[in-house]
């Protein structure tokens, strides 16, 4: 993703939907990255649950893109 997260942050109803799905694919990557180094497992598992999250919102953006055409 080329803009911080802080500009998609800013206007995230006009942000293009393929930059949504990058952006959501970012922060699942980013989350179970951050649950590999966590040693408290309630912590871990949920950042796994929020990683799991953005890969679902990541999905349904995935698949409601299909659907649209």
């Amino acid at each position: 993703m080329a803009q911080s997260s802080t500009s998609f942050l800013s206007d995230p109803i006009t942000v293009p939907r393929k930059e949504r799905i990058e952006h959501y694919r970012a922060q699942a990557t980013r989350y179970k990255q951050l649950a590999e180094w966590e040693c408290r497992l309630s912590i871990r598992e949920g950042l796994l649950d929020l990683a799991r999250q953005c890969d679902e919102m990541a999905e349904a953006l995935t698949e409601g893109a299909s659907a649209a055409h």
